[in-house]
């Protein structure tokens, strides 16, 4: 896999709608991965350079991450090996944009059309607002994906790297961090959706619709495609509970 662009694309959009760094707001993604559960303790995470590739930002901001995630005693960097997740405890990082609660507490059904109801919004601001650059980003993930339809692990980490970028070119902090919580909800079952046989490629077949809406700056057309996409991550996401709770009964 090849290095992502240098664009670290956050970086703008992160000036925008948040105050913290640009390895911080990585560091938060890693922890919402761990204590969502799609990482666990005794995980090894793909390489610098493929993560930075997924996740649309250097290799340097990757590291930087990851550092953070160590001091808390999260990872164990080991020099030559590869960094490991040592503890689910992430603290005050991870899924934290919802302050009175967290938003695995809350019925799929609530998150669902939360989901619709924030997106459409995000849409309509991010089609007017979203950069070229933050456009180069997302088309290089997309490619990242294509190359990781057979790893949901790698697929979820670059997929939600496509999210947060959508989401910040909204320049908006509040719906920009409540688009991503609400993102956050189920990852783990999220993890056995999308290693479903063509649930990969469907959901990277709607990237393409977002992209493309993006592109032509369609509002209308950008709240489709994540309209439909999210439909489609709901029926799956049911689909997944559903099997969970009826292996449980037999």
């Amino acid at each position: 896999m090849g290095d992502a662009p240098h664009l670290d694309v956050y970086s703008t959009s992160m000036e925008k709608v948040a105050h913290r760094s640009v390895k911080d707001e990585v560091a938060e993604r890693f922890a919402t991965l761990i204590a969502s559960g799609v990482l666990s303790v005794g995980d090894t995470l793909p390489s610098e350079r493929d993560l930075a590739a997924s996740m649309g930002v250097s290799r340097e901001t990757v590291r930087g991450a990851l550092l953070i995630l160590s001091t808390k005693g999260i990872v164990s960097i080991v020099q030559g090996a590869r960094t490991k997740v040592v503890s689910a405890d992430v603290g005050n990082l991870g899924i934290s944009a919802l302050s009175n609660g967290r938003v695995t507490d809350y019925s799929l059904e609530d998150v669902h059309e939360g989901r619709l109801m924030v997106e459409a919004r995000v849409s309509q601001l991010a089609a007017a607002r979203i950069g070229e650059e933050a456009l180069d980003a997302l088309s290089a993930l997309i490619k990242v994906q294509e190359k990781n339809t057979g790893d949901p692990v790698s697929f979820l980490i670059a997929d939600r790297a496509f999210h947060t970028i959508v989401y910040q070119s909204c320049g908006n902090a509040v719906l920009s961090d409540l688009a991503a919580t609400l993102y956050s909800y189920q990852l783990d079952d999220r993890r056995r959706a999308v290693g479903k046989i063509g649930a990969i490629a469907q959901s990277i077949a709607d990237h393409r619709e977002i992209l493309a809406a993006l592109v032509a700056r369609d509002a209308n057309a950008l709240a489709s495609a994540m309209g439909v996409h999210e439909r489609r991550i709901y029926d799956s996401t049911r689909a997944v509970l559903a099997s969970s709770k009826n292996e449980e009964n037999t």
